[in-house]
């Protein structure tokens, strides 16, 4: 997870250059990283529901040692791509640069503005998120039973 933040997410998050602000990114960058590792690490408890609708089919797969049957008995295409969806819908409403004129109200623009790409946020979750979360649902299910 570290790797794919450094690497894949960082250059396209952030500008080039040395803003000379440490602490205060570091302070962001490892609530960033726990934050995504807390997301993935619920798949545990996504697996043992999903463990617990179809007991006798996951148990099959489970004690054969199935990876690939796991995987497909864990994926839910038409959920993933909703939950895609509301990812993007909440970076478009959560990161919107808002502008205030010299009363503080807000200025309506035709365009929005966005802090960070909500395509892109939606491309990570799709990319890195969700991809981790299906493996630890599959190694948790491995050591279910």
């Amino acid at each position: 997870l570290l790797e794919i933040y450094r690497s894949k997410m960082i250059p396209r998050l952030c500008e080039g250059g040395d803003d000379g602000n440490y602490g205060s990114t570091a302070v962001q960058d490892v609530h960033c990283v726990q934050t995504m590792a807390t997301r993935i690490y619920y798949g545990l408890f996504v697996a043992e529901s999903k463990f617990r609708t179809e007991r006798e089919k996951a148990s099959a797969l489970i004690k054969a040692e199935d990876r690939e049957g796991l995987m497909a008995f864990i994926t839910k295409p038409e959920v993933e791509a909703r939950n895609i969806q509301r990812v993007i819908l909440k970076a478009r409403t959560f990161s919107q640069d808002i502008a205030v004129d010299s009363s503080g109200k807000a200025i309506q623009t035709d365009e929005p503005k966005y802090k960070v790409n909500p395509e892109f946020i939606g491309d990570v979750f799709r990319d890195f998120i969700m991809p981790l979360t299906r493996d630890v649902e599959v190694e948790y299910l491995l050591k279910r039973i």
